[in-house]
């Protein structure tokens, strides 16, 4: 398998971009770095600072600086800590996945700049995927007979990662990007930097639809928006495959 990525260095710097569009996204990477990065247009979702600038070779290209979340994020915005940054991580990790025929947001680059060995912060570089919304936020919109649809356009990207050997050990109704395109739905696999490259079991398979549900409990408690057909169409990703 090809790696289409290249590593470059810039002082406390680490820059990881898809050699096909280091031109456009290594120097969005460096401005990040050193704070030069003008505001791009601002997109809902994440934890904030998610920019969208105006590409040539690639229409448009989403810079997500890494932001900490839960409890440590009251006293820890953005540093993160480890010698295997997350952002190259998830990098290589989307791009093995789309590679195996996974439906994921494109990969564009990531960077990093140290602040202390082992202590860094960081962002990563993709490409913009029109007209998407999280899965929670496009089921809550949808019409009510389109829910069980999406819901099987979901389980079957899902089927697909467990297939090619994936293991997302955190997905949940925020970590699918759903879309129509060209009238077909379409659901996209994100935040892949924890995803585990091994044979999947059964048992992988029926965790990822135990987790699913959690956060359907913790977000939809009433079953006012995810009623027992989705559920049901969902429920196929703990199949075998």
């Amino acid at each position: 398998m090809r790696d289409p990525f290249e590593t470059h260095r810039r002082g406390l710097s680490r820059f990881l971009v898809r050699e096909d569009v280091t031109a456009e996204v290594l120097p969005l990477l460096q401005s990040w770095s050193d704070g030069s990065l003008p505001p791009g247009r601002p997109l809902p979702g994440g934890r904030g600072g998610v920019g969208l600038y105006a590409g040539e070779s690639i229409a448009n290209v989403v810079l997500r600086p890494g932001r900490r979340g839960g409890l440590v994020a009251k006293f820890n915005r953005d540093i993160y800590f480890g010698f295997r940054p997350r952002p190259f991580l998830e990098v290589r990790h989307t791009e093995i996945l789309r590679q195996r025929g996974v439906p994921t947001v494109e990969m564009l680059g990531g960077g990093i700049r140290w602040v202390a060995p082992g202590a860094y912060r960081s962002a990563v570089a993709s490409a913009y995927a029109a007209g998407a919304a999280n899965l929670w936020e496009y089921l809550r919109a949808a019409a009510v007979g389109e829910r069980a649809a999406v819901c099987e356009v979901v389980a079957r990207a899902t089927r697909l990662l467990h297939d090619a050997g994936g293991v997302h050990p955190d997905l949940n109704l925020a970590n699918y990007l759903v879309r129509r395109r060209q009238g077909e739905i379409e659901a996209l696999i994100i935040d892949c930097d924890k995803v585990v490259l091994r044979e999947v079991d059964a048992r992988d398979r029926q965790a990822a639809f135990r987790r699913l549900c959690r956060s359907i409990r913790r977000l939809d408690p009433e079953s006012a928006v995810l009623t027992f057909e989705c559920i049901e169409a969902l429920q196929t990703i703990g199949e075998p495959g």
